[in-house]
């Protein structure tokens, strides 16, 4: 036991084009100082306001990558880092989710332990574990507010010389708190809201949310589920999709002639670009316009309430980090707690051990 240490953690600084959110907050940094170190990338923070002098008050220290890598067990963003950075292959890495399909990932041994903020989507039992969901919640958020930017304007009741605007008729695809906050904010906003989404009571769901469930036949076969939303899809002005499987390719609910139906003007925000689109032709992180269509698939609108969204993040992130570190400073990952079993990637199981952190020379 004696060769045991204090968890070193890296916060690291994001990769992805645009995304500006921080894993950790300054608030939060002070926070977990008493149980682990933290060392932070310079500018980490400054997309959601937090400037670098308030990590270093918050007792975290400024330091290069590469010596952060070279002296650090344990590593946190809120994206999967970019593949050009290399991690030991004993260091643990903690961001949501991967873009790696789990065939395509290293076997266990040649790559750090992935703890997949993701995989707690859903449980009880751990204030603020289900860190996804917000995320998602504030994606869907941010996507009416950018299709109300993209229509140009504010408010789809908006009063003009005495006549309302005719109200933007709105329909999310999906059943994740991604399409049920789109829902309730373009609801906000006057527009008239309908909703499709295959789970148990999610019918209950949408209409509590003041929204019309749009009802099909078909569960599993594609061509018929598309030919079902075509009709009422065309009718639409604004539609967000979200329909992902974990570690699948997400299915193509719109296809190609769908969106040539669909009146010009039309704005379509794929919020499952980054797993491939439930659009046939959106393309990630880009906004194409074909048939009079716009057809956004961002991956950081999340990052268009980048403080918000970091605040929630980093909230949730502490509570994990405090529930997986001890007050000694050791990280313990128990197979028997349901928290780490469901943390531990699913491609490799053979690494759900109990764990401590051995000094690093």
């Amino acid at each position: 036991m004696s060769n045991l240490v204090r968890v070193r953690a890296g916060l690291l600084r994001e990769t992805h084009p645009g995304e500006r959110r921080v894993a950790l907050t300054p608030e939060d940094v002070r926070r977990l100082s008493g149980r682990m170190s933290i060392w932070f990338e310079r500018g980490c923070g400054v997309g959601a306001g937090h400037a670098d002098d308030a990590y270093i008050a918050a007792g975290a220290k400024p330091i290069e990558f590469a010596d952060m890598v070279s002296s650090s067990h344990m590593f946190v963003s809120v994206r999967q880092p970019a593949a050009t950075r290399v991690f030991p292959a004993t260091s643990i890495l903690v961001f949501l989710g991967s873009n790696a399909p789990q065939d395509t990932r290293p076997l266990a041994g040649q790559q750090p332990l992935h703890l997949d903020i993701a995989q707690l989507s859903g449980m009880q039992g751990l204030k603020g574990a289900d860190i996804s969901s917000r995320q998602a919640a504030i994606t869907g958020h941010a996507a009416v507010l950018e299709a109300a930017r993209q229509f140009g304007i504010s408010h789809p009741m908006l009063m003009v010389d005495g006549s309302f605007v005719r109200p933007v008729k709105m329909a999310a695809l999906g059943s994740d708190a991604a399409s049920l906050q789109a829902l309730a904010t373009a609801r906000r906003l006057g527009a008239l809201t309908h909703g499709f989404g295959l789970g148990k009571d999610l019918q209950a769901k949408i209409e509590r949310l003041g929204a019309k469930f749009l009802d099909t036949s078909s569960e599993q076969e594609l061509a018929r589920l598309r030919q079902e939303l075509s009709g009422p899809l065309s009718k639409m002005q604004l539609i967000t999709t979200s329909v992902v499987n974990p570690g699948q390719t997400a299915p193509a609910l719109i296809d190609e002639d769908m969106v040539s139906r669909l009146s010009p003007g039309t704005v379509i925000i794929d919020l499952a670009a980054e797993s491939g689109g439930n659009c046939a032709l959106t393309k990630s992180d880009e906004t194409i316009n074909i048939f009079g269509v716009r057809i956004i698939g961002s991956t950081t609108l999340a990052s268009d309430e980048a403080a918000e969204a970091s605040r929630h993040f980093s909230s949730g992130l502490t509570n994990l980090l405090e529930h997986l570190i001890d007050g000694h400073g050791t990280l313990r990952l128990d197979p028997g707690d349901s928290v780490t079993a469901a943390l531990t990637d699913k491609a490799h199981p053979a690494r759900r051990i109990f764990t401590m952190i051995p000094a690093r020379d």
